[in-house]
């Protein structure tokens, strides 16, 4: 009996006439380059990459010839039945948890898009697309809510992709294209909010944009501006204060807002602590589920400060049961917060999304006052410590 005529190539054009004969099984429009010529080709190549190159094709033949007769019947597949492909698992803090958005029952449709509303059945907002958290956990709360996202797409997605899911994601208003970021924090299971910027002291040399809800306007041109930055996206849990001094502080100004935030189904987050919150009193008498920042991180905070931030939030948490940091989105805060949270379980404190500590920041005492100076003899200088406390630093959403 004659030999078996011998492929020509050698055993890598052996294996590419397989993989062309795998390829008109499974009927894909697929064409191999010629054999003649490859042995020349591929004798150029070197000792190494020819190995390479012959563990690849083995590798893609086994792989076709699995999915062609299956793990070991020996009995070839039909040409049409799928092939099932197994992916990865996602990570336990990557799965996607929230509610999709949007809920039909919770918008109506206007000229400046889905706005948000209280749902037929009760359904809120800012629960239905809160991300879940168990609400038997009696550990201490701390919610980091990282503002300014959208702005820079590569920095965003740096945020998406590093922070846990259980951080809360803050999205400037006026970014590009912010329904599709959002919906993709969503996806990854971020808890999402919006930026509402209100009038600051030094209005207009401090202008938080075109959008901003002013004292000088009336309430039906506030309100119109509202239903503006509402309707740019669904799927927040609420909005985020952003500057607000002066706003926040003119009351009549003020409250048509939160109330219709409150009728809409949503949270308010004031970016100031409550301690000195113009808001936290009103939220409450009002039934408004909301939170303040007892902590505020601004986008220049050098890494040792995020760190002091951040163990002043845990503390604040412990004495008062929950607690919030407000951060500005940026490359160190990226760094410092990925690691923090990582150690917040061995210390028994619960890192939380914001709507999980609604609510629940208590007001707490003063600290005692500092013992008087002991008065310095004449002609002595001044002892140190004693000089007036100095405010904070500017952070660009005052």
């Amino acid at each position: 009996m004659d030999a078996e005529p011998k492929p020509k190539g050698g055993a890598i054009g052996a294996l590419l006439q397989r993989l062309q004969g795998l390829f008109s099984r499974l009927k894909w429009n697929l064409t191999l380059p010629p054999i003649d010529g490859w042995r020349s080709r591929v004798m150029g190549l070197g000792r190494t990459r020819i190995i390479w190159l012959a563990g690849a094709l083995l590798l893609i033949f086994a792989g076709l010839s699995l999915a062609l007769f299956g793990g070991g019947s020996g009995a070839p597949s039909s040409a049409n039945e799928s092939i099932a492909i197994a992916l990865p698992p996602l990570t336990p803090s990557r799965v996607a948890v929230l509610s999709p958005a949007p809920d039909q029952g919770l918008i109506e449709d206007t000229p400046d898009g889905p706005l948000p509303i209280t749902g037929k059945d009760g359904r809120q907002s800012w629960k239905v697309y809160a991300r879940p958290f168990d609400a038997n956990d009696k550990r201490p709360r701390v919610a980091l809510l990282v503002i300014g996202l959208g702005l820079d797409r590569a920095l965003t997605q740096n945020a998406m992709d590093r922070l846990p899911a259980v951080v809360t994601l803050g999205f400037d208003p006026y970014a590009d294209a912010i329904r599709d970021v959002m919906m993709l924090a969503r996806d990854l299971g971020h808890e999402a909010v919006i930026g509402l910027p209100l009038e600051p002291l030094d209005y207009p040399r401090q202008d938080p944009g075109p959008l901003t809800l002013l004292t000088s306007i009336d309430e039906g041109a506030n309100s119109a501006r509202l239903n503006k930055l509402m309707g740019e996206t669904s799927g927040y849990v609420g909005m985020v204060a952003m500057y607000g001094s002066r706003f926040i502080g003119e009351k009549t100004s003020l409250l048509p807002v939160l109330q219709n935030l409150k009728t809409r189904g949503l949270m308010f987050i004031d970016n100031k602590s409550i301690d000195d919150s113009g808001t936290a009193s009103t939220a409450k008498d009002m039934k408004l589920p909301w939170a303040g920042g007892n902590r505020f991180i601004d986008s220049e905070a050098d890494p040792a400060a995020i760190d002091q931030a951040l163990n002043d939030l845990e503390g604040a948490a412990k004495r008062g049961g929950a607690g919030l940091a407000i951060a500005v989105l940026s490359p160190a805060l990226l760094d410092r917060a990925a690691t923090w949270a990582a150690t917040l379980e061995a210390r028994g404190v619960a890192l939380a999304p914001v709507s999980a500590i609604a609510n629940r920041q208590t007001l707490l005492p003063p600290p005692p006052p500092a013992p008087l100076p002991v008065a310095a003899p004449a002609g002595a200088p001044a002892a140190a410590g004693g000089h007036e406390e100095k405010k904070p630093a500017a952070h660009g959403y005052e």
